[in-house]
């Protein structure tokens, strides 16, 4: 498996400053890109190392993929089945649920209807789930930017079993949160 860490010149934290890690993938790419390369037979060489620098900074810029990256380095790949779901988190399970499933009966239901009256009436129900959707949306994002202050505290010192807890975390809270803004968008239209 490749350490994308050191492909990217980055120390094996859970947490990565974003600035020097863009800078970093940026010289990288600069001297990589295929196109650069004068020679025939440096060609393929340069397309995979170019494939593998970006893909070292699509996972190591996204917290989620980063940690996952990490603790499978660290021979802890994380699984579902034997953690813990953080308390914050497990709560939200039913609301996001029963959000996204009204949701789906406020969409559906505007698009039965057929008349001009029919659609106007639906306005205010629209509104109310649009409503709820951006309260839920304002509270992942919360608890998102909480996630990413422990990521960052944790740069120093982690445990297997913190970084774990925190990769249950930007899981739900990543899927949540496109999943809710997908029916916002849905709303909207």
């Amino acid at each position: 498996m490749t350490d994308y860490f050191v492909l990217l010149d980055q120390p094996r934290s859970p947490w990565l400053d974003p600035e020097n890690l863009k800078q970093v993938f940026h010289q990288k790419t600069l001297r990589d890109h295929p196109d650069a390369q004068a020679h025939d037979s440096s060609q393929a060489i340069a397309e995979a190392n170019f494939a593998d620098v970006n893909e070292a900074y699509r996972v190591l810029r996204d917290p989620k993929r980063r940690l996952h990256h990490l603790l499978t380095l660290e021979k802890q790949t994380p699984s579902s089945a034997t953690a813990e779901i953080p308390r914050e988190i497990e709560e939200l399970f039913s609301v996001v649920a029963a959000l996204t499933r009204k949701s789906d009966e406020v969409i559906q239901r505007r698009a039965l209807a057929t008349t001009a009256l029919g659609r106007s009436l639906m306005k205010g129900a629209i509104a109310e789930v649009e409503a709820d959707v951006r309260q839920a949306l304002a509270r992942l994002s919360k608890l998102h930017s909480e996630a990413l202050t422990q990521l960052q505290e944790a740069r120093e010192s982690w445990t297997a079993a913190k970084l774990h807890a925190l990769y249950l975390q930007f899981s739900y809270l990543t899927r949540w949160m496109s999943q809710l803004e997908e029916k916002r968008l849905q709303l909207n239209v």
